[in-house]
């Protein structure tokens, strides 16, 4: 069998994704699939330009590119509030960077859309976000703000000042009320209608590689500790904190995310989450 055979998947390189592929990275399951790890702008390229079949990417490209696009139900990578891997590091309030460039990483798409959208909504101003490929860098260098997200965002909080940095997803829970969803699982719409046998394959491993994962946290915390060093006890409360189940709860706090994105015209429109397994057709 070929990759040509196979499902071309993509899974993200930060160890927020350890616990959904736990039972693969162990050997437990067999995936059917092949798979290359990438920061979530460039798996959201690669699903889109058909160099990936079906991969994690950000819940912001979803949002715009939802017609092309089908989710699989069942996981996702999100939290209640505080997230600890997307962040903006700032000395001083948020509202004290209107006008002000933020180093942005070129590897989010949530959460430059999350920071936008609390800056526009709640402070009234628009982010004025640079590209930066070390923006955590530039901060240290002589103050500049910064956008962080994975592994990338818990160095920086390590070491960035206490009060300096600022949880987007803390942030957006005590002004929204909800939680947040940052990446989904998709496939193209045009794939899923050629090979639904493969995308379900893939579907059904990831939740029991997840279901795995869950159930064995203490392997999924030795792989991530072996993978990026912590202090003791931070991967059990990170894992604690992320939520990988795209159920009801999710659902609703990726679509009030949406909503509010659209209310403030950061995006086009907040389109309706279209799952695999219901009926999948052209638009």
């Amino acid at each position: 069998m070929t990759d040509i055979d196979i499902a071309r998947c993509g899974r993200i390189s930060y160890t927020n994704d350890l616990p959904v592929y736990a039972g693969i990275d162990d050997d437990v399951l067999l995936f059917p699939g092949s798979m290359l790890a990438g920061v979530p702008a460039q798996l959201n390229a690669a699903l889109l330009e058909g160099r990936l079949d079906i991969s994690p990417i950000s819940s912001a490209f979803y949002a715009t590119h939802a017609e092309e696009l089908v989710l699989l139900p069942g996981v996702c990578i999100g939290a209640a509030g505080a997230v600890h891997s997307v962040c903006c590091v700032a000395n001083g309030e948020l509202a004290s960077l209107a006008g002000r460039t933020i180093a942005s990483t070129k590897e989010s798409a949530t959460g430059r859309l999350l920071l936008r959208l609390i800056c526009r909504r709640y402070h009234g101003f628009d982010a004025k976000l640079l590209d930066d490929d070390d923006p955590f860098a530039a901060y240290l260098r002589d103050g500049t703000p910064c956008l962080l997200i994975g592994d990338g965002a818990i160095d920086a909080t390590e070491q960035a000042p206490i009060g300096a940095v600022w949880d987007l997803g803390r942030l957006w829970r005590e002004l929204a009320g909800s939680g947040m969803v940052y990446a989904v699982w998709a496939t193209r719409r045009s794939y899923a209608l050629a090979h639904p046998d493969r995308v379900q394959a893939v579907a059904d491993a990831l939740r029991a590689s997840l279901a795995w994962g869950l159930e064995h946290r203490g392997a999924v915390v030795a792989r991530a500790q072996a993978t990026r060093p912590r202090a003791d006890g931070f991967y059990e409360t990170y894992y604690d904190t992320l939520r990988f189940d795209f159920d009801d709860e999710a659902r609703a706090a990726l679509a009030t995310f949406l909503g509010a994105a659209h209310e403030a015209g950061l995006i086009d429109r907040a389109p309706a989450l279209s799952f695999f397994g219901q009926t999948v057709q052209h638009v």
